[in-house]
């Protein structure tokens, strides 16, 4: 006997968000690098944590689908990003990055709802990381809502409060 594997539309809809996380922790690592660069090292170091969840969600990822007897296929990964402009500007898009990996869950789930209930329920730890991070980093965005991105010495001043 042949053990289940999951079904091939299952696995379709899981790859992109293994590729989403991967996308995510590559940018982290980048703006980790670039914040470390430039003097901001409590957004370095929490932008390396960032970088490891990521790293960490696209591993449980990988494991659910090792588990139902898929061979996961490693994504190509874009190149990320490597430099930025302003603190603010990284903010902006790991706001943006969070977001529409909120979206890509809700719509993902939505999808599996009626097809798989198993995995329905295994990304069900993934929305709520979602929607945690999305409510982060909108009230770090809030926290900037006046604030001259251009103005390091506001920035590095704001940087424990934002991290």
């Amino acid at each position: 006997m042949k053990p289940h594997s999951l079904d091939k539309g299952v696995v379709d809809l899981l790859a992109p968000r293994h590729l989403d996380e991967m996308d995510a922790f590559y940018f982290y690592r980048a703006a980790s690098n670039w914040c470390q660069g430039v003097g901001y090292f409590k957004a370095a170091a929490f932008f390396a944590a960032e970088s490891q969840d990521e790293l960490e969600h696209a591993a449980k990822i990988e494991k659910y689908l090792v588990d139902w007897n898929i061979t996961v296929p490693l994504p190509t990964v874009p190149k990320p990003r490597i430099e930025f402009s302003t603190l603010l500007e990284v903010l902006e898009e790991a706001y943006k990055i969070e977001y529409d990996l909120y979206e890509a869950y809700e719509e993902t789930s939505k999808k599996l709802f009626n097809m798989d209930l198993c995995t329905f329920d295994f990304l069900q730890q993934f929305r709520l990381i979602q929607t945690k991070s999305v409510a982060e980093y909108s009230d770090k965005l809030n926290l900037l809502e006046d604030v001259d991105g251009k103005d390091k010495f506001k920035l590095l001043l704001l940087e424990e409060k934002l991290f």
